[in-house]
């Protein structure tokens, strides 16, 4: 028998997801709390000159629609749900595959911890706490051959002036469960102001001895792409490039043997979009093609953290949000990406 999975679309009708700021609507919104399962609807009125977070509109109507789960083999990205992460990372920002690990963090608001997340019941198994750390606001974490580098880059205001990246070693992450780490701090080269939404960040790879950071422009939309030493002490971001990418990146991920670079975005209505970017020349990742993934289902969600797991595969992490009626799981999904590629 075939399985009908019942999808909410976004469309336009206001909410607000981040920063502060108000709108008028008595739009029902009705939303699956996972958008890839067949659970009940959850529908409420959004209220009046509401809040939630910051300062960013976001519109939405939502309007049931059915997705066949047995859908042509030519769909080009399938992705499906893995299973719904536990409640103590709610809010995961950054994703890794690393050494048969899997590993996650919160962002702000939790205390400086990685967790690694068994693949197969997606419980927790070990929690690394880095014991000279803070979390301000953790958005990506992202390895070497060598080193994990965690992103204390967060900055939904622009007006961070302390801005840092916490390096240690991936052995130790294997064997211990207290970490002190190195502390890479940084600025932007090409920032002169300290309260534009656009030098926001939550997207990082490290890649040829260097870390590259992917800005996440709250006004414009565009991502910047900026080029870090990885070494420990204080270092300016270097500017190289811009990616008119039309939504805002919260991931990273680099698979270096064919490489492909994908960024994950969602759009202002929470529409997750994949990004890659391939056969570019050295690090010049915007200057070689690109593509947003077709996604088979369409996927609803505040995607975070995105890591590659195997050749042309990938998981995506996506945060709890429960606002107004509105309820969304903190999931991890997995992205089969191999038909865009053949």
């Amino acid at each position: 028998m075939k399985k009908i999975l019942t999808l909410s679309l976004i469309t336009l009708a206001p909410l607000l997801i981040t920063n502060c700021g108000s709108s008028s609507s008595n739009t029902t919104p009705n939303i699956n709390n996972n958008p890839l399962s067949n659970d009940k609807n959850m529908s409420s009125s959004i209220p009046n000159d509401h809040t939630i977070d910051n300062n960013h509109t976001i519109p939405i109507e939502r309007n049931s629609t059915t997705i066949d789960d047995t859908l042509p083999s030519n769909h080009k990205s399938d992705i499906t749900l893995k299973f719904k992460l536990p409640n103590e990372i709610k809010e995961t920002s950054g994703l890794i595959k690393v050494d048969n690990q899997l590993w996650t963090h919160n962002d702000s608001g939790d205390k400086a911890k990685l967790y690694q997340i068994d693949e197969e019941s997606g419980n927790i198994t070990k929690s690394v706490t880095i014991t000279n750390a803070t979390n301000k606001d953790w958005e990506d974490i992202t390895y070497d051959d060598t080193y994990v580098y965690i992103g204390d880059f967060g900055n939904n205001n622009g007006n961070r002036k302390d801005l840092k990246i916490y390096k240690i070693l991936r052995s130790d992450l294997k064997t211990e469960t207290s970490i002190i780490a190195e502390t890479i701090n940084f600025s932007y080269s090409d920032q002169t102001t300290f309260n534009d939404k656009n030098f926001d960040c939550e997207a990082m790879v490290a890649y040829q001895d260097k870390l590259y950071l992917f800005s996440k422009n709250w006004q414009n939309k565009k991502t910047r792409l900026y080029e870090l030493e990885n070494s420990k002490g204080t270092h300016i971001a270097n500017y190289k490039n811009t990616f008119d990418i039309n939504g805002l990146v919260t991931g990273a991920t680099i698979n270096k043997e064919l490489n492909i670079l994908l960024l994950s975005t969602y759009s202002k209505t929470l529409n997750v979009n994949i990004w890659s970017f391939s056969n570019y020349t050295d690090n010049n990742f915007f200057d070689g093609d690109s593509k947003k993934l077709t996604l088979t289902p369409p996927l609803v969600a505040q995607g975070e953290g995105i890591t590659f797991i195997d050749n042309y595969k990938a998981y995506l992490s996506s945060e709890a949000f429960s606002h107004y009626g509105i309820s969304l799981d903190n999931n991890l999904y997995e992205l089969d990406f191999s038909k865009e590629f053949e």
